[in-house]
C-alpha cells in the first residue's frame, strides 16, 4: 500500500497515535480533541459497514455533506476499500450534481439533504448500493432506494467482523474531481492514489514549518480538492485539523483556534480586509490616531522587505513598538497569536491587498493550480515571495510561457483526460498540457497571469480584452463586491458590478465617481463605457457563481441579459463624443 492514502493514515497513527488529529465542536462550542488512534479506530469500523452495505473496490462514491468528522471517516473508509470518491457541494444545483453523478457513474451516495439528489434519475437510485444519511439528516426519502441511517451502518459494522479488506495500490483511482464549469459544463477527471500522495508532499514541501505541534482550520467545503489536500498534508505532519461545519462562523471561531496556516479564496482576504478596516475605524479617536499610524509604519516596513532593503535604525525601533503594542495585539484579536501566514487561490487577488496585509503583518501567499493538475503548478513561498505573481513552479512541475503567452505545464499529476472523453487535444508531443491561461515570467522566475484565453472577448471594432485586469480594478472600489466586463461582438465593453445592498442616490452618485477615477487610467478599448450595478451579489444558488466563487461568465451574462441591452441602448443614444462613465 505504500503510496496510498490508506497507507498515510496507517504511518500517522503508528508515529503518534495518541497526538489530536481533529478538533470537534461539541453542542456549548468548545472544541474537543481526537486521537489518530481512535479517528483509526473509527475508520475501520465505518470501512466495515460500508463494505456489509456492499461498497466494493473501484466503486464511486458521491460524498454531498458539509465539512465534519463523518465526511473524514467516510473519505478515509471508502479509500481503504479501494472505492473512489467523489466530493460535491451541498451548494452546488441540483440539476448539476445529477449531471456530475451520470458523468462518474455514481454507485453509492452519503448526503445530509437528500434534497441535493433530487434530478438524479429514479433508475440511478434505484441501483445504488446505498444511500447513507448523516446524523441530523434532512430531506424525504426516496422510494425505491436503499436508504441507511449512520447507527445502521455502525450496527452493521459490529456484526461483520473484520476482513483485512482489498489491497489497495497507488495506481487505483482515489478521487474523482469536477472542474468549476465557469464556462460551460463541468467535466470529471480521475486521480489515482499515488497522484493524491504527490500532491501531499508539494504542500508539505513549500510549508515545511507544519509539523505536529500546528493547527490549521478546515472550513472551506471539502469537495474542494485543495481544502481536502491541505487535510492530508496535515494528516502527513501530525497537525491537528480543526472542522467547522458552517463557514459562515469562520470570524467567529478562528482567533480561539489560533490557526498556523489559513487557506482562503479571494473574496474572503477582501472581506476580511474591509473588515480590519471598519474595525480600527470604529475606535475612540486616540486608538483609532494609533492604529492607523501603526499600519502606515507597517506599509514602510513592508516596502523595505519587498524590496529586500534595510530599512534605516529609526524606522526599525518605531516599528517595533507600533507591532509590540498595536499590531501584534490587532492580529491576535482577529486570527490568533500564531498564525504564520495565509494561503490564496482559485482567482486572482489585488497585490494592493497582500501588501495591506503584509503592513500589519501578514503574509498571504497567492498559489496556482488547475483541475487538470492535482500538484499546485506554481507558489510563492513563505521566504520566495513576489506579490502579483503566483510564484516559481512547484517541484515536480515543468512549467513553460509560449510566445503567445499560452502557460504550459508537463508533470506527473496531470491528469490523462476527461471522464468518457478521448485524450483531450490541450497536450502536445512532448506532454506538456496548455491550461488555457495567459501568463509571462517576471525577472526573478515569478509566473504572473495575465487571464485566461477563454474569458478573453474581441469588440465589434477587432480590440482584445482580457477582463480580469478590468474586473480586478472596478472591485478595488470601496462598496463594490463583484465585477463583470462583458462586451463581446460589441463597440466597447461595459461592466456588471454588483453591490453588498441596495443603496440611496447619494451613495451611487459617489460610486460612479469613484468608478470613473479606478478605470480612467486604462486603455480607451479596454475601460468600460457602462456599469449596471446590480443591488445583491452573485450567487451560488442562482448558477452565477461557483462552488468556490468563481464568476460563471455565461450563466450572468444570460440572467442579466436584460440589464446589459439596456445599458447598450442608452449608450447608444448619447452623442458620439460623450466618453464619461454611465452607470445605472
Amino acid at each position: 500500500m505504500s503510496g496510498t492514502l490508506p497507507a498515510l493514515l496507517a504511518q500517522r497513527v503508528q508515529a503518534t497515535p495518541q497526538a489530536c488529529a481533529f478538533q470537534l465542536e461539541d453542542a456549548s462550542g468548545r472544541w474537543q480533541p481526537l486521537s489518530w488512534a481512535r479517528f483509526a479506530e473509527q475508520v475501520e469500523q465505518v470501512r466495515r459497514g460500508l463494505a456489509a452495505a456492499g461498497l466494493r473496490h473501484g466503486d464511486r462514491l458521491a460524498l454531498v455533506a458539509p465539512v465534519s468528522l463523518h465526511w473524514e471517516l467516510v473519505h478515509h473508509a471508502a479509500l481503504a476499500l479501494g472505492a473512489v470518491v467523489v466530493g460535491f457541494d451541498t451548494h452546488d444545483l441540483p440539476s448539476r450534481i445529477a449531471d456530475m453523478t451520470e458523468q462518474a457513474d455514481i454507485g453509492a451516495f452519503v448526503v445530509v439533504d437528500e434534497a441535493v439528489l433530487a434530478e438524479v434519475g429514479d433508475e440511478r437510485l434505484g441501483a445504488a448500493r446505498f444511500v447513507l444519511r448523516l446524523p441530523a439528516s434532512r430531506g424525504e426519502r426516496r422510494a425505491g432506494t436503499k436508504t441507511l441511517d449512520w447507527d445502521t451502518l455502525l450496527a452493521t459494522a459490529l456484526a461483520a467482523g473484520g476482513d483485512a479488506g482489498p489491497v489497495v495500490a497507488a495506481d487505483d483511482l482515489a478521487t474523482i474531481i469536477f472542474t468549476s464549469g465557469t464556462t460551460g459544463r463541468p467535466r470529471g477527471i480521475a486521480y489515482t492514489h499515488g497522484q493524491v500522495c504527490l500532491a501531499v508532499d508539494a504542500i508539505c514541501a513549500t510549508f515545511s514549518f507544519v509539523d505536529a505541534s500546528s493547527r490549521v482550520l478546515c472550513w472551506l467545503p471539502l469537495s474542494n480538492l485543495f481544502q481536502r489536500i491541505v487535510n492530508l498534508a496535515a494528516l502527513r505532519q501530525g497537525a491537528a485539523a480543526y472542522l467547522l461545519a458552517d463557514p459562515r462562523r469562520v470570524m467567529q471561531v478562528v482567533a480561539g483556534v489560533e490557526p498556523d496556516v489559513f487557506v482562503g479564496v479571494p473574496r474572503f482576504f477582501e472581506k476580511l480586509l474591509e473588515g480590519v478596516r471598519s474595525g480600527v475605524d470604529a475606535q475612540p479617536p486616540f486608538k483609532r490616531w494609533v492604529a492607523r499610524r501603526a499600519w502606515s509604519l507597517g506599509r514602510h516596513m513592508a516596502s523595505f522587505r519587498l524590496r529586500q532593503a534595510t530599512p534605516p535604525a529609526v524606522l526599525r525601533l518605531a516599528h517595533g513598538l507600533a507591532e509590540r503594542l498595536v499590531l501584534a495585539r490587532l492580529r491576535a484579536s482577529v486570527m490568533g497569536p500564531r498564525l504564520r501566514l495565509m494561503v490564496t487561490g482559485s482567482a486572482p487577488i489585488a497585490p494592493e491587498v497582500l501588501r495591506e496585509f503584509l503592513a500589519l503583518g501578514w503574509l498571504v501567499l497567492e498559489a496556482y493550480g488547475q483541475s487538470e493538475n492535482i500538484v499546485p503548478i506554481a507558489m510563492n513561498r513563505p521566504d520566495d515571495f513576489c506579490f502579483g505573481t503566483v510564484g516559481r513552479p512547484v517541484r515536480s512541475n515543468e512549467v513553460v510561457v509560449g510566445e503567445d503567452g499560452s502557460v504550459r505545464v508537463r508533470g506527473p499529476g496531470l491528469f490523462r483526460g476527461y471522464l468518457g472523453e478521448p485524450r483531450p487535444a490541450g497536450f502536445d508531443a512532448e506532454g506538456f498540457y496548455t491550461t488555457g491561461d495567459l501568463g509571462a515570467w517576471d525577472e526573478h522566475g515569478h509566473l504572473k497571469l495575465i487571464g485566461r484565453s477563454s474569458e478573453l472577448f474581441k469588440t465589434s471594432t477587432g480590440r482584445r480584452i482580457a477582463p480580469v485586469l478590468v474586473e480586478d480594478a472596478l472591485r478595488r472600489v470601496p462598496g463594490i463586491d463583484q465585477a463583470m466586463l462583458v462586451g463581446a461582438g460589441r463597440k466597447y465593453p461595459i461592466a456588471l458590478c454588483t453591490l453588498p445592498g441596495p443603496v440611496d442616490d447619494e451613495a451611487r452618485r459617489r460610486l460612479a465617481a469613484a468608478m470613473a477615477a479606478q478605470v480612467a487610467p486604462l486603455a480607451e478599448a479596454e475601460r468600460p463605457r457602462g456599469v449596471v450595478l446590480l443591488d445583491r451579489p452573485f450567487d451560488i444558488g442562482r448558477g452565477e457563481l461557483t462552488p468556490n466563487l468563481k464568476l460563471r461568465r455565461t450563466a450572468i451574462e444570460a440572467l442579466h441579459a436584460p440589464a446589459i441591452e439596456a445599458m447598450y441602448r442608452r449608450l447608444d443614444d448619447r452623442p458620439p463624443e460623450a466618453r464619461d462613465l454611465l452607470v445605472g
